[in-house]
């Protein structure tokens, strides 16, 4: 019999992803434990000193944990931010005292979950050795060690939207119980939602493009739009008193935040370049809410006005989102400046922006690769790069700024784990074409096994 190539992934009778191989746990174990260590002695050298977003995020963190409002006062309650990141930090003012040491640890904590459901991912579709790869990269990546002391949105929305991805495929057959998978994956979606509104429709991209990978028929598309109807009632479930609360705040509904017409804004305003701009003066005394819907019909007005404009802007957004990574460096400048004196500042964001292009590039082989070795259905149709596209595509519409690739810093830690094993290979091979070699290919072709078929004493990674 012809042992299973070491990378692959194929699909069973209802589209789940089947695990070619064992996640190599003992290393992924030592992975975590370095990152760990890594994070806490960038934490133990640079002090958490809040600047932009973060100082937001403390002041409503206090307001929450010392009143139970969200606001940056107990007395002006609002919904322009979304409040998921705030529940989490005022929990830990709850239960530890105002301490930011307290938002540190979650940090490294969300660090760690993180790199083990990141791994567990592509392990499942990618096979072991790029779950190794991957869960290295994200364990080591500049950006997201610095973001150990900073209070901010990306980690905790990376970590729930991988998750319930990982919870979403793991199961693969008739047998799975995928009424609790998708309620499960759907709360953790309503709280990641809850963070960032984005959130929102992942239920049909994940579904979706497991429909698309494993191939159409009745079977699959019945078992996913299934989960996806579950996963959508418990994000329901999630939001539902959040909106409750922001009904009685503005007297209309209100899902989440009132920012998305004001985002819209600022990515389409007259004179912008697509990037963040602050709200003129004659609109800052309004509600929240009437604030949101007079900067969104402008935006859309212009839009409607200079269609041509629009998609030049748009791809314009894309480049601001792509270009650049030194957030970590600009949100700890104050920290590093005290710990390791101003000089540090420049050549650091010099190293994350160096970083950044090196991690780009090679995912971006890294999808040739996987185009080439996979077909485009293991490949395009993969979770892992709908994801990438849907968020690109949300930001090339609204505001764009270089952080918000970080929210899917998990799939561009798999593709270039993917090239980066493809160089190796080359490298050792001394021949270039030995990147695409098909004698171990990362996916084969989806396959439809027999569905009266029950595994039996096997973990799925």
């Amino acid at each position: 019999m012809k042992p299973e190539p070491e990378y692959s992934i194929s699909s069973g009778a209802r589209g789940m992803p089947s695990p070619a191989g064992k996640l190599d746990v003992r290393a992924l174990a030592y992975i975590v434990a370095l990152a760990i260590f890594v994070r806490v002695v960038w934490a133990w050298m640079i002090p958490v000193i809040p600047l932009s977003d973060s100082q937001a995020y403390e002041a409503f963190a206090l307001t929450m944990s010392q009143h139970g409002v969200f606001g940056w006062t107990a007395e002006e309650p609002f919904a322009f931010w979304p409040p998921g990141t705030t529940f989490f930090h005022a929990l830990m003012y709850l239960l530890f005292g105002p301490d930011n040491r307290a938002i540190v640890g979650l940090n490294i904590v969300l660090s760690a979950g993180i790199i083990i459901t990141s791994a567990r991912i592509a392990c499942r579709f990618f096979g072991p050795r790029v779950a190794t790869v991957t869960a290295i990269t994200l364990a080591f990546w500049p950006t997201l060690v610095m973001y150990s002391t900073i209070l901010a949105s990306e980690l905790p929305f990376l970590f729930l939207t991988i998750l319930a991805l990982d919870i979403w495929t793991s199961g693969r057959d008739e047998s799975s119980r995928w009424w609790l998978r998708g309620i499960a994956a759907g709360a953790v979606l309503g709280l990641a939602a809850l963070v960032r509104p984005v959130a929102l429709l992942l239920p049909a991209i994940y579904a979706g493009s497991l429909l698309l990978q494993g191939g159409f028929s009745w079977p699959r598309f019945g078992h996913q739009f299934r989960i996806g109807a579950a996963a959508a009632l418990a994000m329901a479930v999630v939001i539902a008193p959040w909106t409750l609360r922001n009904h009685a705040l503005f007297g209309e509904p209100v899902l989440i935040s009132t920012n998305g017409g004001i985002t819209l804004w600022m990515g389409n305003a007259p004179g912008t370049d697509g990037s963040y701009m602050y709200v003129p003066e004659e609109y800052a005394d309004m509600p929240d809410n009437e604030q949101a819907r007079v900067l969104g019909d402008i935006a859309l007005q212009h839009i409607k006005d200079e269609p041509v404009a629009f998609v030049v802007r748009s791809f314009r957004k894309l480049t601001i989102l792509y270009r650049n990574e030194s957030i970590g460096v600009v949100w700890n400048a104050e920290g590093i400046s005290q710990a390791l004196g101003e000089k540090a500042v420049v050549p650091l964001k010099r190293f994350t922006q160096l970083t950044w292009a090196m991690i780009l590039l090679v995912s971006l082989f890294g999808v040739v690769v996987a185009l080439r070795r996979n077909g485009w259905r293991n490949t395009v149709a993969s979770p892992l790069f709908t994801s990438i596209v849907y968020y690109s595509a949300v930001h090339s519409v609204i505001v764009a700024q270089d952080r918000y690739h970080l929210s899917f810093a998990t799939q561009v830690a798999v593709f270039f784990s993917i090239g980066a094993i493809a160089i190796h290979r080359a490298v050792k091979a001394r021949h270039p074409a030995a990147a695409f070699s098909r004698d171990e290919p990362l996916a084969v072709t989806a396959r439809e096994p027999d569905p009266t078929h029950r595994p039996e004493g096997r973990i799925d990674a």
